[in-house]
C-alpha cells in the first residue's frame, strides 16, 4: 500500500508530502489544487510505466504547469502591473515520488540545461532523476535502480569490480 506521496513543483503544488491511508478524501475550494492533485497523480502513473516523455503534452508538463514564478510582486498582486512571463532563476524541475512500507520510487522531471537541444523535441521534459528503492524512505544503501540524466546505474552492479 502507498504510505506517502510527495509533489513538488507541479502546477499550484509546490512542496506537498501527503501521508495516505487505506480510503483518502480530498475535498476544497475552487482553486485549491485538487485537480492538480488528480493530474499529478496521472502522471506519477505514467512515469512508472514508463509512458510520460509520450504523453506529456497531454498530462499537463509544459511550461505552463513547470514554470511557475518563484515569488509575485505586491504590485502585481495589487493589480498596480500585469501579470509577464518570466525565466526561471533556479532550474525547471517537476518532482513526483510515493513510498510505501517495501518500496518507493521517485522522478525528478525537467527541461533540459541552456542551450536547449536544437530538435523538434525541445519541450519534451528529460528525466532528471528517476529512483527506486527497498523500503519507506530512501537510502543509499536501499536503492535498487538510480537513474540520473539519461544512465542508468544499478548500485549493486557498480560496486561489483571488473573481475568478478
Amino acid at each position: 500500500m502507498i504510505e506517502t506521496l510527495a509533489i513538488s513543483g507541479y502546477r499550484s503544488l509546490r512542496d506537498l508530502v501527503l501521508p495516505l491511508g487505506r480510503l483518502n478524501l480530498v475535498t476544497g475550494a475552487n482553486g485549491s489544487g485538487k485537480s492538480s492533485l488528480y493530474r499529478a497523480l496521472r502522471l506519477l502513473g505514467d512515469a512508472a510505466q514508463n509512458s510520460v516523455s509520450h504523453h506529456s503534452p497531454a498530462k499537463g508538463i509544459t511550461l505552463h504547469a513547470l514554470g511557475r514564478p518563484e515569488t509575485i510582486a505586491r504590485s502585481v498582486r495589487q493589480g498596480d502591473h500585469p501579470v509577464q512571463g518570466h525565466s526561471p532563476t533556479k532550474p525547471v524541475s517537476l518532482k513526483l515520488g510515493f513510498s510505501g512500507e517495501t518500496y518507493g520510487y521517485s522522478i525528478d522531471l525537467g527541461y533540459p540545461p541552456p542551450p536547449p537541444p536544437t530538435t523538434l523535441f525541445n519541450l519534451d521534459p528529460a528525466i532528471k532523476r528517476e529512483c527506486i528503492w527497498h523500503g519507506g524512505k530512501y537510502r543509499r544503501a536501499a536503492a535498487l535502480v538510480d537513474r540520473h540524466n539519461n544512465s542508468s546505474i544499478c548500485p549493486q552492479d557498480a560496486m561489483k569490480s571488473p573481475s568478478h
